[in-house]
């Protein structure tokens, strides 16, 4: 049954979807290998529904990251990624190298002055 929403699950969605489209995965292909139904992902993704650990462990497992990727906050003593930026790598992938560069340079320009 889905719950309300929650800020840590919706966190949570946000990192396996950005991570799932990193790797160029769509919700269904996950979903297959997960061994749960499309539906149930969306839930997950969508921050609807909290998913069973041994469900996370799979889903870390077949996107190749620890299971700590998912904490809120800091993840195994790494620095935090917010989701947001997370969501960008896909969106960058798309662009083509010479763009990527100058995204990357802006990127860094602003961090720096920040």
């Amino acid at each position: 049954m889905a719950k309300e929403y929650n800020p840590q699950l919706a966190e949570m969605g946000a990192k396996i979807v950005a991570r799932r489209e990193e790797l160029g995965m769509t919700a269904t292909e996950l979903a297959i290998y997960v061994g749960i139904t499309s539906a149930a992902l969306s839930r997950i993704e969508n921050g609807q529904s909290e998913a069973k650990v041994t469900t996370l462990m799979k889903i870390a497992d077949i996107l190749t990251v620890p299971l700590s990727y998912f904490q809120s906050g800091t993840a195994a003593g790494a620095s935090y990624i917010p989701p947001e930026l997370l969501a960008l790598i896909p969106k960058l992938k798309r662009k083509a190298p010479a763009e990527q560069r100058k995204l990357m340079q802006l990127f860094a320009s602003m961090i720096d002055t920040i």
